[in-house]
C-alpha cells in the first residue's frame, strides 16, 4: 500500500512540475507588427506616333496580402514594360515585367470554323499593377524594354 501511495504522490508531483511555466516574465510591450498592405497602381498608356506616354490614374493602398505574382510576365519581350520598385535612396527592391498593354491578341473563329489569332496595335490602353507593398518602397518606375536600352516612361511616388 505504501508503494502505491508513493507512486501516486510521485505522479502528482511530476504532473504539477510539468505544468509550471518555463517562460520568463517580460516587462516589455509586445511589438505590434504592421498589417501587410497591397498597392494598386492604375495607369493609362497612350502612343503618339513613335512616342509613348504613361500617366497615373490613381493609386490605392489597402490592407491585404498578395497570393501570388502570377499576372506578371517572367520573360519580357521587346516593347513590354518593366516596373521597378525603389526605396528612398533609389535602391532596387523588386522588379516586375508586364506584357505590352498596347498589344492585344484576339482569338476568333474564321469562316471555315478554325481558330485564328489577330494582334491589335492600340493607341490607348489602361493597365493596373497589384503589388505587395514593401515598407521601404518609395517610388515605382516604369520602363519600356527596348533593344537600345530601357526607356523610362513614368516615375510614381508611392504614398
Amino acid at each position: 500500500m505504501k508503494i502505491v501511495t508513493y507512486a501516486i504522490a510521485l505522479t502528482l508531483t511530476i504532473g504539477l512540475l510539468s505544468c509550471a511555466s518555463t517562460l520568463q516574465a517580460s516587462e516589455e510591450e509586445p511589438t505590434v507588427l504592421e498589417a501587410p498592405q497591397l498597392l494598386f497602381l492604375n495607369y493609362e498608356m497612350k502612343t503618339y506616333g513613335n512616342k509613348k506616354s504613361i500617366s497615373l490614374i490613381n493609386q490605392v493602398t489597402t490592407d491585404g496580402r498578395l497570393k501570388q505574382h502570377t499576372d506578371y510576365n517572367p520573360n519580357p519581350d521587346l516593347g513590354d514594360l518593366e516596373c521597378v520598385i525603389l526605396d528612398k535612396d533609389s535602391n532596387i527592391l523588386e522588379t516586375y515585367s508586364i506584357k505590352n498593354p498596347l498589344l492585344k491578341i484576339v482569338e476568333y473563329i474564321n469562316d471555315s470554323g478554325h481558330f485564328e489569332k489577330k494582334i491589335l496595335n492600340l493607341d490607348y490602353a489602361q493597365f493596373s499593377l497589384k503589388l505587395q507593398l514593401n515598407a521601404k518602397a518609395a517610388y515605382a518606375v516604369i520602363h519600356e524594354i527596348n533593344p537600345n536600352g530601357n526607356i523610362k516612361l513614368k516615375t510614381t511616388k508611392i504614398e
